[in-house]
């Protein structure tokens, strides 16, 4: 086995360093995983995918998989090195960790740690947040806009906030419990300061107030792009379904390997899994869907902490997943800073709202303060800074490290991120069905014919169809048992037949699931002495993988009708 290639998870990589990893990891475990490329990009980049599973008769389409994929959104590169992570995990621990070897050998893993490279690129090498694609949508003349538009004035590589003195006007003033706390001016409050609070940028055609405050230019959000529940209008949606290259390149993908039964897309941040149904409520989604849905959630609730979520948004990755391919699918939103503060999640929900809670906001707002100077020795949090702005004066610049300290994990807080994710996406892997031939048994009918009959047993939790959903949308095929003859065997019926689908053990907890299927043939052995009959029985599932074993024979003599077979041998 090749040495691990190195890599660190105490900072964030570019495009070239993310390409040049995973192509080193292709070069240096060939017999574990291969590395393509499933399309490009707006600007032309590849949009890389990993394939990672253990050798042997079963290739990588053959065993039931899950598809990782991370940084849809352009600044949500937290999720970007939890995928490397993952990938860093698997082929550094097969052969070593029991868990990863048995779960390679029978899962296949689509690792695709960038979806989004141009968004991404933008997002690390300039001061710029953007949502997602670099294709400006939807109007492409917005710089040309009058108004403010969102620079870095002051050339410290960073967009903040502006704080502008306007006793008359300002809705803002500085907490008395924290000179670099900004709260809402109180109804009726006369006695100042009060402050005016803007993004960080130049005015174009200043002429004073008002003037118009633009958002970025890159308006479209490739995760409301998929076609489930897509309509006109839907924020960032784009033009028309699946319309934008990235997004038609990974359904097309999820198309193409309908082995995929398990999705995680990994973004950033709430510390928190989204899960299905999206647009209507859980009563209305299948039952048992609906228990393997939140089952495995809390498997992953207990190696993150993270909590499952009804999903609110539509036209995500995730909602099409189930709705149109009958997939078990999560958006795992990763690093929590409200958490890291001990600030629990259900306040950050209900009472940060800063015009209906101004005094829990407060509250809130101190504890990440106190947090960042603690944790961070204060550097998620930049002091308001006086600065002569070309338009307005005398400003002050501050604020939250909005790209690595709000969005993701300050660098030496994100290996323990990536990791969580990792394990999480383990335990949904775990899952997956798991098929196995138990049994084969060859009895004698009489003369030359047998009988051959093979029990398959589906030990996974998940039933080989995954979902209810799938069944009732028609987009994975019944299982198939085969009786393959080999040299000196005839097979005198159907070789083929049709199962249905076996039940996982998620199924069994009224009664005993329908977990295994038993099967016979009448097969007619040569009576020649060469070469040593046999028959390999096959189970073929789209989603629950292809499983072989073959059986060899031994000839009837003359006068001696016993059963007579040699051991089975797995292939």
């Amino acid at each position: 086995m090749s040495s691990r290639v190195p890599i660190t998870f105490d900072r964030y990589l570019l495009y070239s360093e993310t390409k040049e990893y995973l192509h080193k990891v292709a070069a240096g475990y060939p017999d574990l995983c291969s590395l393509n490329s499933i399309g490009k990009s707006y600007e032309g980049r590849d949009i890389w995918a990993l394939t990672i599973t253990a050798g042997g008769i079963a290739s990588a389409s053959e065993k039931p998989a899950i598809y990782v994929d991370a940084n849809i959104h352009a600044g949500e590169v937290t999720g970007s090195m939890a995928a490397l992570y993952l990938i860093d995990y698997l082929l550094g621990n097969y052969g070593t960790d029991t868990s990863v070897t048995n779960l390679l050998e029978r899962v296949t893993f689509y690792v695709l740690p960038r979806i989004n490279p141009d968004g991404a690129e933008v997002y690390l090498t300039t001061p710029h947040m953007l949502r997602s694609s670099v294709r400006v949508w939807p109007d492409d003349d917005t710089q040309e806009l009058p108004g403010l538009h969102r620079a870095d004035i002051d050339g410290d590589g960073k967009i903040l906030q502006m704080r502008v003195r306007d006793d008359n006007k300002g809705e803002w003033k500085v907490s008395s419990k924290d000179p670099r706390l900004m709260v809402p001016r109180q109804p009726g409050e006369t006695k100042g300061p009060f402050y005016r609070i803007y993004p960080e940028g130049y005015i174009k055609d200043y002429e004073g107030e008002p003037f118009t405050v633009h958002k970025a230019p890159w308006g479209l959000d490739l995760n409301r792009n998929f076609p489930s529940n897509w309509e006109p209008g839907i924020p960032g949606g784009g033009d028309y379904p699946a319309g934008e290259p990235e997004t038609h390149a990974l359904v097309r993908f999820i198309v193409d390997h309908p082995n995929i039964g398990a999705i995680q897309a990994l973004h950033t941040a709430g510390g928190f899994f989204f899960r299905n149904p999206c647009k209507y409520d859980e009563s209305k989604m299948d039952p048992q869907d609906l228990t393997a849905t939140k089952a495995i959630a809390r498997q992953g609730t207990k190696v993150t902490g993270y909590p499952d979520v009804k999903s609110p948004n539509s036209a995500t990755l995730t909602e099409w997943a189930y709705e149109h391919r009958g997939i078990i699918a999560y958006t795992t939103e990763l690093w929590n800073r409200y958490e890291r503060a001990g600030i629990p999640l259900e306040d950050v929900r209900d009472k940060s709202d800063p015009d209906k809670f101004p005094g829990e906001f407060e509250e809130i707002s101190l504890k990440l303060l106190e947090w960042n100077d603690r944790e961070l020795s204060g550097k998620g949090f930049i002091d308001w800074t006086p600065f002569e702005h070309p338009q307005l004066g005398t400003v002050e610049i501050g604020g939250w490290d909005r790209k690595f300290c709000v969005q993701n994990a300050p660098p030496h807080l994100l290996e323990e991120e990536c990791r969580k994710a990792a394990m999480w996406i383990m335990k949904h892997a775990a899952a997956l069905p798991w098929v196995n031939i138990t049994d084969i048994k060859v009895g004698d009918i009489g003369g030359c014919l047998k009988k051959v009959t093979a029990v398959v047993e589906n030990w996974g939790y998940l039933p080989t169809n995954i979902t209810n959903k799938a069944v009732q949308l028609k987009v994975v095929e019944k299982d198939i048992v085969e009786l393959i003859p080999g040299p000196g065997v005839e097979i005198t019926g159907k070789p083929r037949h049709e199962t249905g689908f076996l039940e996982g053990y998620i199924s069994g907890t009224r009664s005993p699931a329908k977990s295994a299927v038993q099967v016979s043939w009448v097969v007619k052995v040569s009576p020649d002495d060469s070469p040593p009959p046999s028959v390999t029985v096959e189970y073929r599932s789209q989603r629950g993988g292809v499983i072989r074993k073959t059986h060899r024979l031994k000839r009837t003599t003359p006068g001696n009708d016993r059963h007579l077979t040699k051991p089975d041998q797995d292939t």
